[in-house]
């Protein structure tokens, strides 16, 4: 499993503190380009599952729902960095079969397709220098 993904459109997540004297519950919001780095830290809380503590942005940290996470990831709303870059590669391929079959529709779908992506890994900190 990837350990770091990079948020592709804002959203809002409602994490919860599940103490036993109360709940405390806030909402946190996500920016494009946010990097999540899933660290070994989990949990399990009864009732509720396993949870990873997420680290954004070396910034701060907090526990999420293992099931929310993968949710996220096929809604498209996260997705790992590796797959960011994979996805710009085919992006570029796909422009070029475009190019070639003199498709404009598809030429300038896939070209918007490719600057959004571009814009995200754009946004990651050193993306430049691929820490991860």
């Amino acid at each position: 499993m990837d350990k770091h993904f990079v948020i592709m459109e804002p959203f809002c997540h409602e994490v919860g503190c599940y103490c036993p004297e109360q709940q405390h519950r806030h909402m946190i919001n996500f920016r494009e380009g946010d990097v999540w780095t899933i660290t070994n830290n989990r949990k399990y809380v009864d009732c509720l599952g396993w949870h990873c503590l997420i680290d954004i942005n070396n910034e701060f940290q907090f526990f999420i729902y293992v099931d929310d996470i993968h949710e996220l990831h096929i809604k498209g709303s996260i997705c790992s960095i590796s797959d960011l870059d994979l996805k710009i590669n085919y992006l570029n391929f796909k422009i070029n079969e475009a190019l070639d079959a003199q498709n404009k529709e598809a030429f300038l779908s896939l070209s918007n397709k490719l600057q959004h992506a571009q814009r995200v890994k754009s946004k990651i900190p050193n993306a430049g220098g691929q820490i991860f």
